[in-house]
């Protein structure tokens, strides 16, 4: 099955919202098809939210794997690459964002926020359709609540205090004030309980591009571990883990990140002709660096790994010339190839070890934690875990997930500052530049601009 997307389902998509700039600066949809009879029959509302995927991962989005996604500017922001060259991407990296900088609006902020419109759309029009069978519309309103809560699960850990946007009037969200934290996470969970309820076991589809049970679960598990609500994370994680016939941590680690990988619990697919990933397309470097969006890891990275470690033969690639050396990314293979092999990873079983890891060390199961994080280091062949201390157990997961989760959806700057760690680890790293405020992104000064509702994070 071909997802290169056709015009048919970007039609569909288009159809959500013909008005849609930035869910601030929505105005009256003036040539708008009505949500309510947007669902004529079931291929239109599947198409619909195919169309939200789609939206997912083009190029300016947030998780799109590209320059201006999340993998790419939080692992900036973080300690996981060296500078970039652009005056954008380098505010990331110093850690001096402005609250002008475009791509942190147009990618960070903009592009969540559109999703966010478009699940919201779907939701009215497949609650106001009478066309759509009883079993595809349960099925369609979770995948757009799991996409919401997905969204807002990226918006508020970067932003802290962000709107809470659930429905289409434009009126109101162009007005919408700053919501807290424990509000939106408890409309995250709220979304990913109900999405795990109403759907099925199987996957929509032949292959794991659309949310089934274990992917609402998945996500639901990392937003407990973020509340430090240990039990329900290692509940969450455990059912995830124990359905080993369809998730397994494999030993070959060329295998993980292919498309339908059995590791993998959700992946998006290319929407671009010759391209797998934008992860693969924008890290592997085949001529020294010299483009302004070059990914390349730090050294101190590259050297935290221990001696033995697959995963820096495997997953560290290395460019060499005269003029010196480089690594970069490389747990995905393809630069550009009309055959799609690779699939973008967004959710997969590793994480869900390292989630129930740290929940269980919480919890003083501190024998099981071991077990937990041994699989993920035997995978990488290196010695079991031996810690029998709280603190011991948890440094070793902060520095497992670091090697394990690197260059993934900015996995490691959300880590140190959920544990807040940022400051002892960052600090050292970036002086002059780091301030503690810097571990929250400034609201984009276009949106306060147009909202003055928005409260502006200390520090800007």
């Amino acid at each position: 099955m071909k997802y290169i997307i056709s015009r048919s389902i970007i039609c569909a998509a288009m159809m959500l919202t013909l008005a849609c700039k930035s869910f601030v600066e929505i105005e009256a949809p003036k040539d708008q098809i009505p949500s309510k009879k947007i669902y004529l029959n079931d291929e239109l509302a599947i198409a619909a939210i195919r169309g939200i995927y789609s939206q997912m991962m083009s190029s300016i989005s947030f998780a799109s794997g590209g320059v201006g996604s999340v993998t790419v500017l939080a692992g900036r922001s973080a300690d996981d690459y060296i500078d970039c060259t652009t005056a954008g991407a380098l505010q990331f990296s110093t850690n001096e964002l402005s609250p002008a900088n475009s791509e942190l609006q147009a990618g960070l902020w903009q592009s969540p926020y559109k999703i966010i419109y478009y699940a919201n759309s779907v939701l009215e029009g497949l609650e106001h359709s009478a066309n759509v069978s009883a079993a595809l519309k349960t099925q369609l309103m979770a995948e757009a609540k799991f996409v919401r809560a997905f969204c807002y699960f990226y918006l508020t850990n970067l932003f802290g205090i962000v709107p809470l946007i659930l429905g289409t009037d434009y009126r109101l969200n162009a007005v919408a004030p700053s919501t807290r934290q424990n509000v939106i996470y408890e409309q995250m969970i709220k979304d990913l309980k109900a999405a795990r309820i109403e759907l099925s076991e199987a996957y929509p589809t032949p292959e794991r591009v659309r949310p089934n049970k274990a992917v609402a679960t998945a996500l639901l598990a990392r937003v407990y571990l973020y509340q430090e609500d240990w039990l329900n994370a290692e509940a969450m994680a455990t059912a995830v883990i124990e359905k080993d016939n369809d998730y397994k941590i494999l030993d070959d680690l060329d295998q993980v990140f292919l498309k339908n990988s059995l590791e993998a619990i959700f992946q998006m697919p290319p929407v671009t002709n010759n391209i797998n990933t934008r992860e693969g397309q924008l890290f592997i470097l085949n001529t020294a660096p010299g483009a302004a969006t070059n990914v390349i890891l730090n050294d101190k990275l590259v050297k935290d790994f221990e001696d033995g470690d697959r995963r820096l033969a495997k997953w560290v690639g290395k460019f060499s010339n005269t003029s010196g050396s480089w690594h970069y990314p490389f747990k995905y293979k393809v630069k550009t190839n009309t055959v799609v092999t690779e699939y973008s990873m967004v959710l997969r079983l590793a994480e869900q070890y390292l989630i129930r890891a740290e929940a269980r060390t919480k919890l003083g199961k501190y024998e099981a934690a071991r077990d937990d994080l041994n699989v993920i280091r035997k995978r990488a062949n290196l010695e079991n875990t031996s810690f029998d201390t709280e603190p011991e157990l948890l440094m070793a997961i902060e520095r497992e997930r670091r090697m394990e989760l690197f260059a993934e959806w900015g996995h490691r700057w959300l880590d140190l500052k959920r544990t807040k760690r940022a400051d002892a680890v960052l600090a050292p790293l970036k002086t002059p530049n780091w301030q503690a405020t810097d571990v929250l992104y400034p609201i984009p000064a276009a949106e306060r601009a147009k909202n003055i509702n928005l409260e502006q994070n200390n520090g800007y």
